[in-house]
């Protein structure tokens, strides 16, 4: 539809910012799904264009953005006088895990195991039929994150779910 001759009115703008209030967040995305969709469309093209080196340039793109988020995890957590350990990694981190995921922890054998089974990230993976793409991402990015906060510190994360797995799976290894 083409707007009125004489423009977008005040009345238009009211009309607006009333519908905005009706529909509330109704059919709005996360912003981490569009994140992964985003992601993914990035993936998707330097993979189509340059192949196995394109992935492996997306692949190291998210090893230094998950090394960068560490370290300035660990620069705060410094910036507070307290240790560089797992217990301040996860007070201080940088994800608003909360809103993004559904997960439970829990100690098995004196490790911390974090058992995801819905993500944000992964669903907006899903929604445009991105997966393989949104693999690269998840295959690196907590392993990155953990090694700028501080590499002595070690994680596994033997499933995800954006390799079809039920749940992800990160192991904090604590206990050596």
């Amino acid at each position: 539809m083409i707007e009125k001759s004489e423009g977008f009115t005040n009345d238009d703008l009211l009309d607006v910012l009333n519908g905005q209030k009706e529909v509330g967040n109704r059919y709005k995305s996360h912003f981490f799904t569009m994140f992964s969709q985003l992601f993914c469309t990035i993936a998707e093209e330097v993979i189509s264009e340059f192949g196995d080196k394109g992935k492996a340039v997306i692949g190291n793109a998210v090893k230094k953005y998950g090394e960068e988020r560490g370290r300035r995890i660990a620069k705060l957590v410094k910036s507070l006088n307290k240790e560089l350990n797992l217990k301040n990694f996860f007070i201080y981190g940088d994800l608003d895990a909360k809103n993004t995921l559904k997960y439970k922890p829990k100690i098995v054998d004196g490790n911390v195991e974090i058992m995801g089974r819905e993500c944000v990230f992964c669903n907006g993976c899903k929604e445009w039929d991105k997966l393989d793409y949104g693999q690269i991402y998840c295959e690196y990015i907590d392993v990155s994150i953990l090694k700028g906060y501080n590499p002595d510190l070690k994680i596994e994360v033997p499933t995800t779910l954006t390799k079809g797995d039920k749940k992800c799976v990160l192991r904090y290894i604590v206990k050596q």
